[in-house]
């Protein structure tokens, strides 16, 4: 992520004064939905440009692909710029895989706590 704030993106997104497909193209982030594999829920793409692209896998179901969304999400903000890049396959009981998960459960229940209001 460019100069700005890694948090910032949650700040945004609980918000809700922007789209949250606004706030991602804000912060160089766009997902999209793609034919994957049944055993890949979904992945980030890190370009040359420093653009982040999560890819998730559109057979999943609502609930599932926004869980991947904001693990993925974790991996961008917390992960990436302390690496070049990671490579995952497999990792479900890794550090930073336990870890984005953790951080899903409390950015989605934060977001589904804002989005109701």
């Amino acid at each position: 992520m460019r100069q700005k704030s890694r948090y910032a993106v949650i700040r945004a997104l609980l918000e809700g004064t922007i789209s949250p497909d606004e706030v991602m193209r804000s912060f160089d982030i766009f997902p999209s939905l793609a034919d994957l594999e049944p055993d890949v829920a979904a992945f980030v793409y890190r370009s040359r440009k420093d653009r982040f692209y999560i890819i998730v896998n559109q057979h999943l179901s609502y609930e599932t692909r926004q869980e991947v969304f904001f693990h993925e999400l974790c991996h961008i903000i917390e992960d990436m710029p302390r690496s070049g890049y990671i490579l995952g396959l497999d990792m479900q009981r890794h550090e930073i895989e336990i870890r984005a998960d953790m951080f899903f459960r409390e950015v989605a229940a934060a977001y589904q706590v804002a989005a109701s209001k």
